[in-house]
């Protein structure tokens, strides 16, 4: 797909994979896509947890999920319109209610 070479070096021919969507960030930002249809079960998240742990501040931790989610609300409310514009919205609205009270 145009997304794969190869490392060609005198030590290695390692494969290296190119993505264009790279990102460094929260562990949580995985998530948030199979957040807003509806997740995985509690002991996905268990598991997931137990070998990548929640990103500090911890407390935040549901706050930052929030945030994540909204870039896809985005996302789909600018693709799909309709269905997304509410929870969108909502998503919006209890984010900035957080940052008010913070």
């Amino acid at each position: 797909s145009g997304n794969v070479g190869l490392e060609l070096t005198e030590q290695s021919q390692q494969p290296i994979i190119f993505d264009p969507a790279a990102f460094y960030g929260h562990n949580e930002a995985d998530l948030a896509i199979a957040r807003i249809f509806g997740g995985f079960p509690p002991t996905f998240y268990d598991t997931y947890h137990s070998l990548l742990p929640k990103s500090n501040p911890v407390n935040e931790y549901s706050h930052r999920c929030d945030l994540y989610e909204l870039f896809h609300y985005l996302n789909h409310t600018l693709i799909f319109e309709g269905f997304y514009e509410r929870p969108t919205k909502q998503k919006m609205l209890a984010l900035l209610k957080w940052a008010d009270d913070s």
